[in-house]
This record gives C-alpha cells, structure tokens and sequence, in this order.
C-alpha cells in the first residue's frame, strides 16, 4: 500500500530542540498547536491524545516520509503547549539516517512533518479555517529541505532575505564540505537551487529599501532587522 495516497502532511519549522549526536537522539516537535497553516487548518490542542494513547508503538520516524527509511520510533511523543512533542529512539546505524544527523548538526534540517489522517473536524467561520480535533497519527519524520513533493516546504517561504543568504551559505559549506551518500548530496543541490530562487524573488521585492521581517521559528519571536539588502544581495551573487 502505497502511504502517500492514504495520509496527508503537515510541517513545522523550526522545530528542532536538541541534537544528541553521541547518542544518536534527537528532540522537538512534530506539530504546533492553535495556528493557522497554510492550509488554512488550525489543530487543536488534543487532536493527537488519542491517537498517541492507543498505538504509541506503532508511530515511526521516518527519513523524509520513506517508509523505507525508518529512523526508529519515539521514546517520548506527547502533547504540550507549544505542540506536539517528541524524543526519538537511538537513530539506527544507516547512511540515511547518519546523514539526517549530520544534516541536524549543521543546522540544516530544521523541519519537520507528520503523516496523517484527520479523524474529527468542522469548519469555523469565525476563524476562516477548519479547526481539527482528532487526529490518527501514524509517522513523524525530518523534513530535509522539501525533498518530498507531498509535504510543502514552509521554511524558504517564511525566511527574510538574510535569512535565505544565511541557509544558502550554510548548505553551500555542507554541499563542498561534508561527506555525505550521493542521495543526500543530491537533496542539496535541490535545496540550493531553491534557495537561488528565493533569494531573487525577495530582492526584486525589496531591493534598495530596509524591512523588519518577523522570524516565524518556532523558539524565537524576535524582529531580525535588515540594514541593507542590496550588500546581502551581492554577497549571495559572488558565491554562484
């Protein structure tokens, strides 16, 4: 069975806590409550509690959705105020899964994304949004950069113009540096290319004016201020 056709997929950015490289574990959130995404969906705080009560056991990490590539499961998976929570297992010993921690401890994965089917919703006007109560919760995995065509990749998006230079910076330093299987190397490139993109959308937006844009991370409610978008703008150009 083909999961792809069955599920759907919601992403969080930001959503890495920590990384335990020695013992291979890593820590964040899986989902957010109370906002409305892009999908114009709100998840309640709950919507996951039944779910997670009745098959813990049988809710997997997953590498970008791949139900071929487990990571392992969840020693911890609970609902807390910010979101859906999660300590992993010990990651077993594979490339992909290897590589996801390099990915992690470079700062480049910062995503990620659950598999599943919703169980109970409604539509509210009030909020022009359909505000989900229950869900049937079958993966979370690491979102490496919108490798996966069914998950939306909502970080680029949500970045300001330093911001995108920042990450291109660091997948470029990744890209000539690390060492990583051909697959991953790949899934690089890609990331840098529509990094590329970005970065020309936003300066035929902004060039030559100043803006406040608000980072969306989930940790962070801090305004990064950009002085000069024309200097960013050609430091990015000279390393294409």
């Amino acid at each position: 069975m083909n999961m792809d056709t069955i599920l759907k997929y919601k992403s969080i950015f930001g959503s890495v806590k920590d990384i335990d490289m020695k013992n291979k574990i890593v820590t964040g959130y899986l989902s957010s409550f109370d906002n409305k995404d892009y999908d114009n969906d709100i998840i309640l705080r709950g919507a996951y509690k039944k779910s997670i009560a009745e098959r813990k056991n049988d809710i997997y990490f997953l590498n970008q959705h791949d139900w071929k590539q487990p990571h392992g499961k969840f020693n911890v998976l609970e609902e807390r105020e910010k979101g859906l929570y999660f300590e992993s297992t010990p990651m077993i010993d594979t490339s992909y899964s290897m590589d996801a921690l390099k990915l992690y401890e470079a700062g480049i994965v910062k995503e990620h994304s659950v598999g599943y089917q919703v169980v109970k919703a409604e539509f509210s006007k009030k909020d022009d949004a359909n505000i989900i109560k229950e869900i049937k919760l079958y993966e979370g995995s690491n979102v490496t950069l919108g490798a996966n065509n069914n998950t939306p990749f909502t970080g680029f998006k949500s970045y300001n113009l330093k911001q995108v230079n920042d990450q291109y910076k660091q997948i470029l330093k990744a890209y000539r540096n690390g060492t990583f299987t051909d697959e991953t190397f790949g899934l690089l490139e890609i990331a840098l290319k529509q990094l590329q993109a970005q970065m020309f959308e936003l300066g035929k937006q902004s060039l030559d004016t100043k803006t406040a844009d608000l980072v969306t991370d989930i940790e962070v409610n801090k305004p990064i201020i950009i002085d000069s978008n024309k200097q960013i703008i050609n430091e990015f150009l000279q390393t294409i």
